[in-house]
């Protein structure tokens, strides 16, 4: 008789765990002791350099993600990456989810473009640690696809929507409104952006005529796919509304408060181009109202003659309506002969055409093609072989096309006003186009501030170890954008820095303690001990250039540590808070003592919009782009652009000024950072026009700041230097300055 072998000891349940935690956070985590078939979430990280992602399996409730071995359980060697950069851990009210938070990292961390500070992760989630346009970011992918019964149960609500007697009967009254026969044209204007003078385009390309394709088999077989794929891949099963879509759309913006999943089918998004009765507003009566109109089309015409349509008229950006125009333009062939490549290429522009064109955002675009064809691999619309072929070619775009966009005057400038315009208008109405834009850009600034940043990292930007900067000017009395340049070349890399970026600001930030101070009725004079500083738990050096004690006005001048500390002691770090936020700092701050000497992140548009309110006897305009949104669809003389109807209008929006403080205080402040200029850290900036202002250097010199203004001239003008990677700088926050006084010096005397 055979013996049966020895049963192994038993274990509890929480020596599995304990064991397993161990494993994970040596990066060699062993499923093997998990029973057979459970699965449980993985995180597949993928470093910049690897081809071949790390897999982690989710067994534990909490870990640790960056580049510090001791601090973190799971270990990221990338430059982009923090020490500690982000941390994840199981959702309490749903044990089945994780949450990834941003641990205070210096380049955070990212869903698509959008930089967030936490997010509950669902199945194929894909997140960089640092914006997706720097180079060798990071990659975390959740994986953890649902179990088989739940796609049966969604899958079972299939047809409820449109069931109802009542609202079969009220979608009919409705409808009588709405005359689908002959169809219109919906091929309008672009959206055109002019500087402050409303005659100069930031985007000059001529419009050549409007060219469509009559039979949808005369278009490349590859169009029709990738379009599907990417919009609507169940198109030829649903009548107009897809019921599934919306079901599902719903179920994932409820987890996540918030819009991250559309359901407008193709034939939807027709109605809505084709049909302005039915309005552009982000409201369930627009909803309703396009879902009526995509149910009459599809009663009258057949799918072929929809899809043929949306080909022909869908907009593509820089004036380019259909496929056909916009073929013609980027790779100078017919929409009948485009390349599985080159059609997946244009359908990724449709989310936001004028920010994901391939000339001005080569990189984007190549990801977001890709995405589209692995998406038609995956419905096997083309094979494996033709999917992997495609993924691995370049996109050739036309020089012709390259010329047109490249001349384009402020790109920065030009991409951020879309971004505002979706801000102001919700994605869905601002990607429809046909708006006239003005802007408060000044085209003379712009090309100033391009050449002196280009100029500046040319010319001492090896010496000193930077290779990037940020310009940006704002009017003051109106927070009016007057130039902005997000970095030395815009072909080389789209990541503004001037809005996107996230810097420490240094010494700068010194100034909302003092205004704090002041403002709780502490007076400048007061004098302040220059001895060392121990708050909180945490040590500070004694004064560096100052002796003593001394007031305010040489503190700041001097930009000594020591007493701005203790003025943020005397005004409490709770009111410096509310005071960088009555300013305009969004960004998330610290309660610390280093929160004094700029160790908590910000934008330079932030920090420039609160110098400006300084400038302007403290009363506070939201930096912006955009002062008009007019309707180019809607005018009374359509040679006329002032004759539009007027969609948005900076004035009328009270939330975009405010008194934040007083005019005496703005007047203190003045004088306080006119000493910097002076006397004090920031002369290289001097101008000789009463000019004023703050040097901000970090920690191993890694960011270099200048904010200044000068009074007189209601301008303001914030400048940033140093790397994307975060590395070390050998200069000091004198090249800034020097950078704000040549640029200023010029930029003023032409004015």
């Amino acid at each position: 008789m055979t013996q049966k072998p020895p049963s192994p000891p038993k274990q509890n349940l929480s020596q599995l765990v304990t064991q397993a935690v161990q494993k994970l956070a040596k990066g060699k985590l062993n499923t093997s002791n998990l029973k057979q078939g459970v699965k449980v979430p993985e995180l597949w990280i993928q470093d910049g350099e690897e081809k071949r992602p790390q897999i982690y399996s989710l067994i534990g409730d909490r870990y640790i993600l960056g580049r510090s071995s001791r601090s973190c359980d799971i270990t990221i060697v990338n430059a982009v990456v923090s020490q500690v950069h982000c941390s994840l851990h199981r959702d309490k009210k749903n044990p089945h989810r994780f949450i990834l938070k941003d641990e205070h990292s210096t380049n955070g961390i990212y869903l698509n473009r959008r930089r967030l500070k936490s997010l509950s992760l669902r199945h194929g989630d894909v997140i960089t640690l640092g914006p997706p346009e720097l180079a060798k970011t990071a990659k975390l992918t959740y994986h953890n696809p649902p179990p088989v019964w739940q796609k049966v149960i969604s899958y079972s609500f299939y047809g409820m929507i449109g069931l109802s007697t009542l609202l079969t009967c009220a979608i009919i009254w409705e409808s009588r409104k709405y005359s689908v026969y002959p169809l219109p044209s919906g091929v309008n204007g672009p959206v055109v952006i002019y500087a402050r003078d409303n005659k100069t385009s930031l985007n000059p390309i001529s419009k050549q005529t409007h060219q469509e394709i009559n039979d949808l088999r005369d278009f490349s077989s590859y169009l029709p796919k990738a379009l599907m794929a990417s919009e609507d891949s169940r198109f030829y099963w649903h009548f107009g509304v897809d019921p599934y879509g919306i079901i599902r759309a719903l179920v994932i913006n409820s987890q996540n408060e918030g819009i991250r999943q559309g359901a407008s089918t193709l034939t939807q998004q027709l109605a809505r181009s084709l049909f302005p009765e039915v309005g552009r507003e982000n409201t369930a009566g627009r909803k309703l109202r396009e879902m009526i109109v995509a149910l009459k089309l599809e009663a009258v015409y057949s799918k072929n003659k929809i899809l043929t349509t949306y080909l022909n008229q869908v907009y593509l950006g820089v004036g380019n309506y259909g496929f056909e125009d916009a073929a013609q333009f980027y790779f100078e062939k017919s929409a009948r002969d485009v390349t599985l490549a080159e059609a997946a290429t244009l359908v990724a522009m449709l989310p936001a055409p004028n920010l994901y064109n391939p000339v001005q955002n080569y990189d984007t675009s190549v990801q977001l093609r890709n995405r589209v064809i692995t998406r038609m691999a995956a419905l096997k619309m083309i094979t494996l072989e033709e999917a992997a072929r495609a993924r691995r070619s370049r996109i050739e775009i036309s020089p012709k096309a390259t010329k047109a966009l490249s001349n384009s005057i402020a790109p920065y400038f030009y991409g951020y006003v879309f971004q505002e315009l979706r801000s102001l208008l919700g994605n869905e109405v601002a990607k429809e186009g046909n708006f006239i834009v003005e802007t408060g850009l000044d085209p003379t600034l712009q090309t100033k501030a391009e050449k002196e940043l280009k100029n500046k990292v040319k010319t001492a930007g090896k010496t000193y170890g930077f290779d990037q900067g940020a310009m940006v000017t704002l009017d003051s009395q109106t927070g009016e954008i007057l130039a902005l340049v997000g970095g030395v070349d815009y072909k080389q890399s789209q990541f503004n820095r001037v809005t996107q970026a996230k810097r420490q600001p240094g010494s700068t930030f010194k100034v909302f303690a003092y205004a704090a101070a002041i403002e709780k009725g502490i007076s400048p004079g007061k004098v302040y001990s220059c001895r060392g500083v121990f708050w909180m738990g945490q040590r500070y050096k004694p004064c560096e250039r100052s002796g003593g004690a001394v007031d305010m006005y040489r503190g700041l001048a001097q930009s000594e540590n020591a007493i701005a500390l203790r003025i943020a002691q005397d005004a409490g770090l709770n009111r410096v808070i509310e005071m960088a936020k009555k300013l305009g700092v969004e960004s998330e701050l610290t309660r610390s003592p280093g929160l004094i000497l700029g160790q908590s992140e910000v934008t330079v548009l932030e920090m420039a919009g609160a110098y400006a309110t300084f400038a302007n006897q403290g009363v506070w305009n939201r930096p912006h782009a955009i002062r008009r949104i007019l309707d180019g669809g809607d005018c009374s003389d359509v040679n006329n652009p002032q004759t539009c109807r007027v969609i948005y209008d900076f004035k009328e929006d009270k939330n975009n000024t405010k008194q934040a403080i007083s005019p005496q205080l703005a007047q203190t402040l003045t004088n306080l950072l006119r000493g910097v200029i002076k006397s004090g850290t920031g002369r290289a900036a001097s101008i000789g026009l009463g000019e004023v202002g703050k040097t901000g250097t970090t920690d191993k010199a890694v960011d270099l700041w200048f904010m200044g203004y000068v009074p007189s001239r209601k301008v303001v003008t914030g400048v940033w230097l140093g790397n994307d990677n975060n590395a070390p700088t050998k200069g000091s926050s004198g090249q800034a300055a020097a950078l704000w006084g040549n640029y200023m010096g010029e930029g003023l005397a032409a004015n």
